[in-house]
């Protein structure tokens, strides 16, 4: 599939970026979903209800911000609304990766906040800015709004509770490198505190 700009990420990347979260248990098989920008107003977008460890390229569908039509041989994802309205209001949004890392959103389910703001290299140079958001159902208006909200304040990584995690990149292994970079920070939370209540034990 020809892409007119290089500067966009190649369908390629987005396949091989969905089976990664699947090999590396940030996604179910059929959980997650992402997308690239192919042209100002179009973007290729993961399908619904596909696994994801197993996609080819011919299974992505195209998506076009201006009539709001598709093409495909498959839906696109229940959250194509989040990825039209950040491509919509970020002109350097290139990519949208969705995943459901555990360790976060266990984190996030306890009421915890601000646990990812560490010394660690990945909290400085990984994750980027970073929100909880209130939850919505998953594929509604309201979610994409609600996360629109905050894209446009320059928040690139949100955590919607019960759910997971949306980033936005220039480039597709940047979004992942901030989803795997804040579930590790989230294991290292939560190893820090079993290790501590060890330690006093002794």
């Amino acid at each position: 599939m020809e892409i007119m700009n290089r500067d966009y990420c190649l369908p390629s990347d987005l396949v091989k970026a969905m089976k990664l979260l699947v090999l590396t248990g940030l996604n179910t098989v059929l959980s997650g979903n992402g997308s690239i920008r192919i042209s100002k107003y179009e973007f290729l977008i993961t399908p619904s209800g596909l696994p994801k460890h197993i996609l080819k390229e011919r299974d992505l569908v195209k998506y076009n911000l201006l009539d709001d039509t598709y093409i495909g041989i498959h839906k696109p994802s229940i959250e194509v609304n989040i990825h039209k309205c950040i491509y919509s209001i970020r002109e350097n949004a290139n990519t949208v990766i969705h995943a459901h890392p555990l360790y976060t959103i266990l984190l996030v389910d306890k009421g915890l906040d601000k646990w990812w703001e560490t010394e660690l290299v990945e909290s400085k140079y990984s994750i980027g800015k970073t929100i909880v958001v209130e939850p919505y159902e998953p594929g509604s208006i309201e979610l994409a709004r609600n996360i629109c909200k905050y894209v446009e304040e320059d928040y690139n990584t949100i955590i919607v509770p019960k759910h997971g995690v949306f980033t936005w990149s220039s480039n597709v292994w940047r979004a992942v490198e901030s989803i795997i970079a804040l579930e590790q920070i989230a294991k290292y939370y939560v190893y820090g505190k079993i290790l501590e209540n060890i330690v006093k034990l002794f």
